[in-house]
């Protein structure tokens, strides 16, 4: 696929990318996604409205206002990322930050104060889920199907990890029950990603609308019940293209990191 040089889209969506994260803790496609970015702005592309589909800044491995705030080096690693996404935001064009499980250790899901006021800042709109007459855009994660289970979760993982501390084993336990109860609950099966998806939309209140998600880093379209997921920057470099009434899923096939070349594939 080639985008077309010098054309505005209606939206570009996107999630999971797991930003700040090093490859010494996990993998990401960070490099990729820069390259997808340049690629857009040099050919002069640009989208009417942004949504970034959570998970965006790693938030879980590491207290990322701390690194933020410690080091102007991590500072300039956030600016990088999001100076590329203005530069593809059309002149009046809206952004919108949907906040995911791995942005924040909130309670009641908003982000750090530091990260918020960053955001708002750079005039993205910030909230745990967007909807307009056409769409409804959320994360996805459990955090929003049963909150109060969601809350009493994270404070158990706040106590162990306080408690490691003093007990450094305990770390283990920590993360055994992080993947447990607010990482591991993620569809399998095809029938597991029917019964997901359903619950979902029922708790997004999806009516009619177009649901988009994340979180599952699991690129698909259901078109019988109208979801998208948008996948991930972790493995599968992929995001989603609204052109007025088309949506046309694309995936960075290959990249070559020297000769900065690379392949999208419309799915």
């Amino acid at each position: 696929m080639k985008f077309k040089k010098d054309r505005t889209y209606d939206a570009i969506y996107l999630s999971d990318v797991h930003y700040l994260l090093n490859k010494k803790i996990k993998n990401h496609s960070h490099q990729e996604l820069f390259a997808l970015l340049y690629h857009l702005r040099r050919r002069g592309i640009k989208f009417r409205k942004i949504y970034l589909v959570g998970d965006i800044i790693e938030n879980w491995f590491f207290d990322a206002q701390k690194k933020i705030r410690k080091s102007k080096k991590q500072k300039k690693r956030l600016d990088k990322l999001f100076d590329r996404f203005d530069k593809i935001s059309a002149p009046g064009g809206k952004k919108y930050y949907v906040v995911g499980n791995h942005d924040t250790t909130s309670f009641t899901m908003q982000l750090s104060p530091l990260l918020d006021d960053y955001m708002r800042k750079r005039k993205w709109r910030v909230a745990e889920s967007f909807r307009d007459k056409y769409t409804v855009v959320l994360h996805g994660h459990q955090g929003q199907y049963n909150k109060i289970n969601w809350a009493l979760n994270i404070f158990i993982l706040r106590l162990l990890h306080a408690l490691a501390v003093f007990i450094p084993r305990l770390f283990y336990v920590s993360e055994a029950f992080y993947n447990r109860h607010l990482n591991r609950q993620d569809p399998a099966t095809p029938a597991d990603k029917l019964a997901y998806y359903q619950r979902l939309s029922s708790i997004a209140r999806q009516g009619k609308r177009i649901l988009i998600s994340g979180h599952t880093h699991d690129f698909l379209c259901l078109p019988d019940v109208r979801i998208i997921n948008t996948g991930d920057w972790v493995e599968s470099r992929t995001f989603v293209v609204r052109d007025k009434r088309k949506w046309i899923g694309v995936r960075m096939q290959a990249y070559n990191e020297y000769r900065k070349e690379f392949e999208l594939r419309l799915d």
